[in-house]
């Protein structure tokens, strides 16, 4: 490059510093630096979260979240040990039927907290009524003697509280229900969107230290972990001379805590 083309072309890249230097910038640095635009064989960033990923329906994406509460009739404190076993198998179902996406829960003695995904064209209002009105018809159903109790075939005080959450909120919220689960004492705290989604072996493994040495066994029996062969639940209770029934319970109880540690590592921005 001629000199005097060079020097044009050095000072049509110069920038001012604050401390009087001039500097020469080259063109495509520069660039970079004014505007990063997506390279077209750039991978797209894995989520963090579960509640990161976009919800599709059509041609729309979403990611709509939202925590919702509703006291029982005149703040009652209606759930004693029959009728929370009874909403804790209800609530899943209903939430499912309407196809909104239970995250998790928290009965008190008077009231029960949601945590909820929900689509665009789902109303606040019309989501609390469909949980409202489905789960008191099972309740009363299933349990007869609220009506004498209640006086009305109403189980839910009328009202609710909602408010919406991002993404990042949602772990932060389930920390903090199981932190203060510790010293308000609720009747329950139930944290169930990953349920339906299987354990890796992977994640497992991650995680085994965390485990009791009879749970180890049993998880990696099960799963075929650490150069085992996946056994059956029959043949783990035969070599582990146990019960099937046994084997079920310690690995049921297994894979509640695997997961409670996979949601602190996930909250905590841990791989998980």
């Amino acid at each position: 490059m001629a000199a005097p083309a060079r020097k044009n072309f050095l000072k049509s890249r110069q920038e001012f510093a604050p401390n009087g230097v001039y500097l020469a910038i080259p063109p495509l640095w520069w660039r970079a630096c004014k505007v990063k635009k997506p390279s077209g064989s750039s991978q797209p960033r894995v989520a963090k979260s579960p509640f990161e990923k976009l919800r599709t329906t059509g041609s729309s994406a979403y990611r709509l979240y939202a925590l919702v509460a509703f006291y029982a009739r005149a703040k009652k404190p209606l759930f004693d040990e029959e009728v929370t076993a009874l909403f804790s198998q209800v609530l899943p179902e209903v939430c499912q039927s309407y196809a909104y996406e239970l995250i998790a829960y928290r009965v008190m003695p008077n009231q029960v907290h949601l945590i909820l995904g929900f689509k665009p064209t789902d109303a606040i209002a019309d989501v609390v009524s469909d949980i409202k009105r489905s789960t008191a018809h099972r309740l009363f159903e299933g349990i007869p003697r609220l009506e004498t109790e209640i006086g009305k075939r109403n189980f839910w005080a009328e009202g609710y509280f909602a408010e919406t959450l991002g993404h990042t909120q949602i772990e932060h919220t389930l920390r903090m229900w199981q932190n203060r689960s510790r010293g308000e004492e609720p009747v329950l705290v139930q944290i169930v969107y990953d349920l339906a989604q299987p354990l890796h072996p992977k994640q497992i493994e991650r995680v085994m230290d965390e485990l009791l040495p009879a749970e180890r066994v049993v998880m990696r029996l099960l799963y075929g972990l650490q150069g085992e062969q996946a056994h059956t639940l029959e043949q783990a209770a035969e070599k582990l001379s146990l019960k099937p029934e046994e084997v079920q319970q310690i690995a049921q109880e297994s894979v509640a805590k695997i997961r409670a540690f996979l949601r602190e590592r996930r909250a905590a921005g841990r791989s998980a």
